[in-house]
């Protein structure tokens, strides 16, 4: 393998300009792209986390609702 890049002739660097240039926009499109996901994936995340809060603190509200509704020897500490 290292014989065939030894061999291999580099190419000038007036040509190799628009082939550096290309991989640095695939990079950087493919970098926009992982980003992009990972900040729809980060929104969902905390919209769930803002829904179970809010179904957390209704369970909470409905066992202090019934705690007082109880009479005091049958509340449990």
């Amino acid at each position: 393998m290292i014989t065939l890049f030894a061999q291999a002739p580099a190419l000038p660097l007036h040509a190799a300009g628009k082939y550096v240039a290309g991989a640095y926009i695939v990079f950087i499109l493919m970098l926009v792209v992982y980003l992009g996901i990972m900040a729809r994936r980060l929104h969902g995340n905390q919209a769930e986390i803002q829904e179970l809060k809010l179904l957390l603190e209704e369970r909470e509200r409905q066992e202090a609702t019934a705690r007082q509704r109880l009479p005091d020897s049958e509340q449990v500490a």
